[in-house]
C-alpha cells in the first residue's frame, strides 16, 4: 500500500518538474531503491498565429450576370435635297422688232430671248416657251435659254399649251396670218388653217381638223377651237360666214359645235376666239355680228362648257381680242380693234380697252333694242392694243402709244400711227400706275410670265415649287414635299407599282391626304396616269391632283374653294416634279 502510495507520489513530482530538468528525483522512502526512469526532454509545438485577412472578399453570386448595356448608334441621317433658288424673276413678254424680248419690271433688267418671232405661248409653270417663227415652232426654255424644235415646215399661229405641259396645240396655214386681225384677214386665215395637237414626249402629232384659235382647257382635258368659216356672204371676197366654236377632247374625239354663227341677224357671221375661264367650266368667246349702226358689232359671250344659255357680257366695235380673264376668275379684260371706225381714224386711235368685273348685271342699247349684260364695267381706255394680267392678278400690263394720256379724248386723232409704243402698268381699277418701257412693236403680244420656281432634288427625284412656300426636311426616302398657304406639291418612291393603280394609290399617300372622291384616272403621253380628288388635309377641306406611273406618286391640292381657279397651276406643279 505504501508502495503504491509513494509510486503516485513520484509519477506527480514527476508531471510537475520544470521542463528541461535532467536530474533524478530522491525517493523519500530510503530504504526502497527509486525505479530507474528515463525522462526524454519534450519541447512543446508552438501554436501557429491564426493571420485574419486585412479585406473582406467578395461573395460570388450563383446567377448569370447581366450582359453589358451597349453604346447607343446614332441613326445614318437621311440625304436631305439640293435646292436651287429661281434663275429668273417674273418677266413681261414682248416683240420689239420682231425679236422676243423679256424685261423684269422691278428692274428693268432686258434679255433676248428669239428672233422672227408671229406668235409665242408660255407653259403653266413658266419654264418653256413655244415660239412659232418662220415654218417652225421651237421650244425655249426660259432658264438656259436652249432651244429645241418641235415643229418644222409648217406655218403656225395660235399656240396654247396645256397645263400639264406635254402636249401644244396650234393651228397651221399655208400662208402666214395678216396681223393685227380683221374681219377679213382673220377669216383668210382661218378658211385654210388646220388644228394640231403635238406630244412633246414623243413629238407624235394628231390632227384635230379644219379650224384656228385652239385653246386648252385648265383642266387639260378638252380642247376648244373655231372651225373654218364656210360660206362667202354677198358682195365679199372671202369666206367670212358660218361656223362653230368646237370642242373635243384630248385625244380627238367626241367633238360637238357649243356655239354657231350662220350669218342670221341673231347668230351673227361668224363666233371666234375662244378662251376658258380658269375653272374649266365655262367658255368665253366672240360674236361677230357684222355692219350695224355705222360700225361692226360684237358681243363677248360666256356660256358652260357642257352647254346652256349665252350670256353676253361686252359690246366691242370692230373685231377683238381674246377675253382676258384674272387668275381669279374675277375680271374679264377685252381690247378691241375698230377697223370699221366711221371717223377714219387709224392706228393706235381706233383701238379701246375694257375692264369688267364679273358681278352684277347692266343694261346697253344695239340697234336691235337694250340688252342685259352680265357684269359691271371697271374702266374704259382708249388707244390700248394689248392687255396681260400678272401672275397674281393684282394689276395689268398693257401697251400704248408713246407720250399715251389715258385721260386724252378719244375722239381726238392724237395718234393714228402704228410705230413703236409704250407699255403701262395699271391697276385692277383700271388707273394707270407707270411706264414700264418703250419701244415695244404696235400691237405685239404680251405676256406676264412668273418667276421661276425653287427646285429641290435628290438624285433623280425633283420638285419645283414657288419660293415663298416652305420645303419639309425629309423624313423618309425618295419623298420631297413643299408647302405654303394651304398648298402642297409632295413626291414619294412606292416600292410595291401594285399599289399604284386607279383603285389603290390612295392608301399610298394617307398619311398626306384622306380621299372622299376621285375621278377615275386617265393617262398621259409620258405614260403616266392623272386623277382629280377631293378629300381632307390637315384637318381642311381640299381638293387636287394625284400623278402616279408604276413607282412614284405625286400630289398637289389646294383648299377645296381655291382649286376651281388653281387646278391648272396644280396641274403644273404636279409634273413640273419627276
Amino acid at each position: 500500500m505504501l508502495y503504491r502510495l509513494g509510486l503516485l507520489c513520484l509519477l506527480v513530482l514527476v508531471g510537475c518538474t520544470v521542463a528541461g530538468t535532467t536530474s533524478p528525483i530522491a525517493s523519500p522512502v530510503s530504504n526502497i531503491p527509486p525505479p530507474t526512469i528515463a525522462i526524454t526532454n519534450v519541447v512543446p509545438t508552438a501554436v501557429p498565429t491564426l493571420q485574419l485577412p486585412t479585406v473582406v472578399p467578395t461573395l460570388l453570386s450563383t446567377s448569370t450576370p447581366p450582359a453589358p448595356t451597349p453604346t447607343p448608334i446614332p441613326p445614318t441621317p437621311l440625304p436631305q435635297p439640293v435646292v436651287l433658288a429661281p434663275t429668273y424673276p417674273e418677266e413681261i413678254l414682248f416683240l420689239r422688232g420682231g425679236s422676243l424680248v423679256a424685261i423684269d419690271p422691278s428692274s428693268n433688267q432686258e434679255r433676248v430671248l428669239a428672233n422672227n418671232v408671229r406668235d409665242v405661248a408660255i407653259d403653266l409653270t413658266g419654264r418653256h416657251l413655244a415660239v412659232a417663227s418662220n415654218q417652225t415652232i421651237n421650244l425655249i426654255d426660259r432658264s438656259s435659254g436652249s432651244v429645241q424644235t418641235l415643229v418644222s415646215g409648217k406655218i403656225a399661229y395660235g399656240l396654247s399649251w396645256a397645263p400639264d405641259g406635254l402636249t401644244l396645240a396650234y393651228a397651221a396655214a399655208p400662208q402666214p396670218p395678216t396681223l393685227p386681225f380683221d374681219w377679213m384677214q382673220w377669216s383668210n386665215w382661218c378658211a385654210t388653217a388646220t388644228v394640231y395637237l403635238i406630244d412633246l414626249p414623243t413629238l407624235n402629232e394628231l390632227t384635230i381638223g379644219s379650224g384656228c384659235d385652239p385653246v386648252f382647257a385648265s383642266d387639260g382635258r378638252r380642247l376648244a377651237f373655231a372651225t373654218s368659216p364656210s360660206i362667202q356672204p354677198g358682195s365679199l371676197n372671202f369666206p367670212g360666214q358660218n361656223n362653230a366654236i368646237r370642242l373635243v377632247n384630248r385625244a380627238g374625239a367626241n367633238a360637238w359645235n357649243l356655239a354657231t354663227a350662220n350669218g342670221s341677224p341673231g347668230s351673227g357671221y361668224l363666233v371666234y376666239r375662244p378662251a376658258w375661264l380658269p375653272d374649266a367650266k365655262m367658255v368665253a368667246y366672240q360674236r361677230f355680228l357684222g355692219y350695224q349702226a355705222l360700225v361692226d358689232l360684237n358681243l363677248t359671250m360666256i356660256t358652260d362648257s357642257s352647254g346652256g344659255t349665252e350670256n353676253p357680257t361686252l359690246i366691242g366695235t370692230g373685231w377683238l381680242r381674246p377675253p382676258a380673264f384674272s387668275p381669279d376668275g374675277q375680271y374679264v379684260a377685252s381690247v378691241e380693234y375698230n377697223f370699221s371706225d366711221p371717223r377714219g381714224f387709224s392706228g393706235y386711235d381706233i383701238w379701246e380697252f375694257a375692264l369688267v368685273q364679273l358681278k352684277g348685271q347692266r343694261s346697253e342699247i344695239l340697234p336691235s333694242g337694250n340688252l342685259n349684260l352680265f357684269g359691271t364695267v371697271v374702266a374704259q381706255l382708249p388707244r390700248i392694243t394689248s392687255a396681260a394680267w400678272s401672275p397674281q392678278g393684282d394689276s395689268l400690263v398693257v401697251l400704248t402709244p408713246e407720250n399715251w394720256n389715258a385721260t386724252a379724248d378719244p375722239n381726238d386723232p392724237l395718234h393714228s400711227v402704228t410705230t413703236p409704243g409704250e407699255l403701262w402698268r395699271l391697276s385692277t381699277k383700271g388707273l394707270p400706275q407707270k411706264m414700264v418701257t418703250n419701244n415695244v412693236d404696235y400691237a405685239s403680244p404680251l405676256i406676264w410670265a412668273p418667276e421661276d420656281l425653287v427646285t429641290a432634288q435628290i438624285g433623280l427625284a425633283t420638285i419645283r415649287y414657288p419660293a415663298y412656300w416652305q420645303f419639309a426636311p425629309v423624313t423618309n426616302n425618295g419623298e420631297l414635299v413643299a408647302t405654303g398657304n394651304g398648298r402642297f406639291i409632295g413626291r414619294r418612291t412606292v416600292a410595291n407599282s401594285a399599289l399604284l393603280n386607279g383603285s389603290t394609290w390612295m392608301q399610298t399617300v394617307s398619311d398626306w391626304i384622306s380621299v372622299a372622291q376621285a375621278d377615275p384616272p386617265y393617262q398621259l403621253p409620258d405614260g403616266s396616269y392623272l386623277v382629280t380628288f377631293s378629300g381632307q388635309a390637315a384637318g381642311s377641306a381640299i381638293s387636287g391632283v394625284a400623278r402616279f406611273n408604276a413607282n412614284t406618286i405625286i400630289i398637289s391640292y389646294a383648299p377645296v374653294s381655291a382649286w376651281p381657279n388653281e387646278q391648272a397651276w396644280g396641274i403644273g406643279l404636279a409634273f413640273a416634279a419627276q
